[in-house]
Formats: structure tokens, C-alpha cells, sequence
């Protein structure tokens, strides 16, 4: 065992440092993820004659992005927080008995705040292109008309509100179903600390099947955040666009992750009990994070 002794924090021991986590975790989620949109959405048709940018306005330069983002951002509190980067993850571990409670709003708080300051850095490195976008709009000006998609989701028009509230709930039901069944240590669980590019796979393969129909929050904290702080810089017309949808990538991804938990742990989950599974392979679960053992433990 390790020799080095260290000065112990309480309180970054306990649920503020998993808040630390949470909010650093998601705002790198969010920097990089909304940074893809931005490349997406400003970058496309400012050519001479707004001629198509090549490449810039591929939907595989989203779906990789937030993949990537994902990745990353679980790759940084993993070992801290669970990375659970999104409210629906949180509240489905939760109401499986899997965290407990009284850490569900702290969480979700983070993960809201790291989501908003992510926007708020965003929205001045991409200043310049923000306003180069607003002076070749002709229709409204408003900043949130005009770049609020960079930072935040909406339904194609011919979606409506129950394709739309369908789409965020099954693709969440996937993603919490999904990540349930990679971290699940009895079900061949991923080694070497590999679940983060899994899980980022996982996204990018729901970008790719679920994504277009609405931008695919599948995370009330990744839209509401930035939605919050595109709201004070666009007079509030954040919230009311789109007919106030504002409330789906919210409630549709709660919903939805609470039945991908139930249905793994009632299914999947029933069966790798009745089995009597241990662990599989040399793989042990430490907090919430599957990880080969360490060598001071072998």
C-alpha cells in the first residue's frame, strides 16, 4: 500500500466534491459538444454567395462530437462522482436504490451549473461568428432565432410534440437502460477503464438513430443549462421558442431514464441474478465505476 500521506477535506470528501465533479464533468461535456454544434451551425453557408462550407454541415460532426464530449467528460469525475453528467442518469440510479437520495438535487445542480458556465464560455469564444450570423440573418435578429441551436434543442417542424416527447423519452430510456448494462460488473463488464469510450459510442449510435428529430438532448442539464444562459443575453426568448418546448428536453428525459433503469434491473438485471453471476472476469466495481484492480489491492 501507499506510503504518501495526504491532508484530508470533509467537505470534499463527501457531496460537495462530488458536486466538483459533476460540474466540472458536465461544463467539459458541454464545451465540447455544444463547441461541434457551433462548427455546425456557424460555419455553414459563409462562403462568397453563402455558398456551402464543405464538410461543416455534416450530422456526423455532431453525433462524434457529443460522443467525444461525453467521453471526456466522464474521463475527468468518473472516479469522483459516478460522471453521471445528466439528470435523468442521476435520477435513474436513483430510484433504483443506487444513489442515494439526498444527493439527487445536489447533482442535479451541478450538473445545471456546469452546463451554463459551458454555454456562457462558449457564447464569447463564438462571439465573433454569433454576430456574423446575426448580420446575415433576414429575418430576426435575436440572438436565440439566430444561434440559440448552438446551445440549446428543437424539433424539426414536422415533428410535433408527441414525435418529439417520444424521441428524448426512448432515446434516454436507451442511453440509462444501456449504461446500466455496460457498468453492470456481472454482464461482461468493459476493462481498463474503457467504459467512458463505450458510453461515448453509445451516444453517437443515438445520435445516429434518434438524433434529428430534435437534437437529441437526452439530458435535461445539457439543454436547460444553456437555454438558462441564452436566455439573459436574448431577452428570455430562449424559453419561448418553439411554442415554449423548452419543458421536453426536460420532463421526456426524466421520464424516459427512470423506465430504462426499471427495465434493465427487472429484466436483464432479474436474469444475471436468477444466474448467480459475480463479477465477471478481474473487473470490481469501486463506488460506481467498473475498474480493473488496482495493483496495491492484488
Amino acid at each position: 500500500m501507499s506510503s504518501l500521506s495526504v491532508a484530508r477535506s470533509p467537505l470534499l470528501e463527501g457531496t460537495f466534491g462530488e458536486m466538483v465533479g459533476e460540474f466540472f464533468g458536465t461544463m467539459v461535456l458541454i464545451l465540447f459538444g455544444d463547441g461541434c454544434v457551433a462548427t455546425f451551425a456557424l460555419f455553414t453557408n459563409i462562403g462568397p454567395n453563402n455558398a456551402p462550407t464543405p464538410f461543416a454541415n455534416e450530422w456526423v460532426v455532431i453525433i462524434l462530437g457529443w460522443g467525444l464530449g461525453v467521453m471526456l467528460g466522464i474521463y475527468v469525475c468518473g472516479a469522483i462522482s459516478g460522471a453521471h453528467l445528466n439528470p435523468a442518469v442521476t435520477l435513474g440510479l436513483a430510484v433504483r436504490g443506487k444513489l442515494a437520495w439526498n444527493k439527487v438535487l445536489a447533482y442535479w445542480l451541478a450538473q445545471v451549473l456546469g452546463a451554463f458556465v459551458a454555454a456562457l464560455i462558449l457564447y464569447f469564444v463564438y462571439q465573433g461568428a454569433i454576430q456574423h450570423a446575426i448580420s446575415l440573418a433576414t429575418g430576426s435578429k435575436n440572438v436565440a432565432d439566430v444561434a440559440g441551436g448552438v446551445f440549446y434543442t428543437s424539433p424539426k417542424s414536422f415533428v410535433g410534440t408527441f414525435g418529439a416527447f417520444m424521441d428524448e423519452f426512448v432515446g434516454t430510456a436507451l442511453l440509462v437502460g444501456l449504461i446500466f448494462a455496460i457498468v453492470d460488473a456481472r454482464n461482461q463488464p468493459v476493462q481498463a477503464n474503457l467504459n467512458p469510450l463505450i458510453i461515448g459510442f453509445l451516444i453517437v449510435a443515438i445520435g445516429a438513430s434518434f438524433g434529428l428529430n430534435t437534437g437529441y438532448a437526452i439530458n435535461p442539464a445539457r439543454d436547460f443549462g444553456p437555454r438558462l444562459w441564452m436566455a439573459f443575453v436574448s431577452g428570455g426568448e430562449s424559453f419561448a421558442v418553439n411554442n415554449y418546448y423548452f419543458w421536453i428536453p426536460i420532463v421526456a428525459p426524466l421520464a424516459g431514464g427512470v423506465v430504462g433503469a426499471f427495465i434493465y434491473d427487472f429484466t436483464l438485471g432479474r436474469v444475471l441474478q436468477a444466474k448467480m453471476l459475480g463479477v465477471s472476469g478481474t473487473a470490481e466495481v469501486k463506488g460506481e465505476a467498473v475498474r480493473e484492480p488496482a495493483v496495491d489491492d492484488l
